[in-house]
């Protein structure tokens, strides 16, 4: 999924075409944060999440790539808004210029690597917030995280959202709409691939041991 997004976005940013300007006072209250870039980050975690604790099991192997196939259908769904309904993250201009110039180790992180490799495209919904949430509920749902733990995931996503509006990679509007777009995947994708993970072509797929 990221050679896709990668060239996508390199395509929209060359062609630098905006359909909307989805800012709210609300983008402009939200302060830049320098070191929440490694809050920003911590999306890496989630993806061997789902993969690692979804091969305990033969019946979570099955859901496991289930989710994963939906998981992927439900990013080109998405890609295609970035296609069709392009949106440029022009907040960026809140990051002081020494910053995006690449000055100190601020600088390195936003304006020699994250600038460089992502161009201010491929807004919303974010897959930020659409893929880490889908993963935390398929983490739920296997138990795997309950009481305070379940808490402390819930929170860690909480920060992983605050922190695209913070490292000005996205606007609210992103942020809102991720969080739709991952419910409606879960309960009208992942969720109803799961379940049918127990029929015959499932079973003769991933035999039981």
């Amino acid at each position: 999924m990221a050679v896709p997004y990668g060239v996508i976005n390199r395509i929209m940013g060359t062609i630098n075409w905006s359909v909307m300007d989805p800012i709210t006072s609300i983008d402009n209250a939200v302060p830049f944060i320098g070191w929440s870039f490694w809050v920003y980050i911590t999306l890496y975690l989630y993806y061997p999440a789902a993969a690692w604790f979804g091969r305990s099991t033969d019946t979570r192997i099955r859901e496991m790539f289930a989710f994963h196939q939906a998981l992927f259908i439900l990013t080109w769904f998405v890609f295609l808004i970035f296609i069709f309904l392009p949106t440029e993250i022009y907040i960026r201009d809140h990051i002081p210029d020494s910053i995006q110039s690449g000055v100190g180790w601020n600088g390195f992180w936003y304006g020699t690597m994250m600038h460089t490799m992502d161009t201010p495209y491929n807004a919303w919904p974010s897959l930020h917030v659409v893929q880490s949430l889908l993963i935390v509920l398929v983490l739920r749902r296997w138990k795997v995280i309950s009481g305070y733990k379940e808490a402390g995931v819930w929170i860690a996503w909480a920060l992983l959202c605050l922190s695209i509006m913070t490292t000005k990679q996205h606007f609210f509007w992103d942020l809102i709409t991720g969080i739709i777009t991952g419910l409606i995947g879960w309960y009208w994708m992942c969720k109803p691939a799961m379940d049918s993970t127990t029929n015959d072509e499932w079973l003769e797929a991933f035999p039981s041991e």
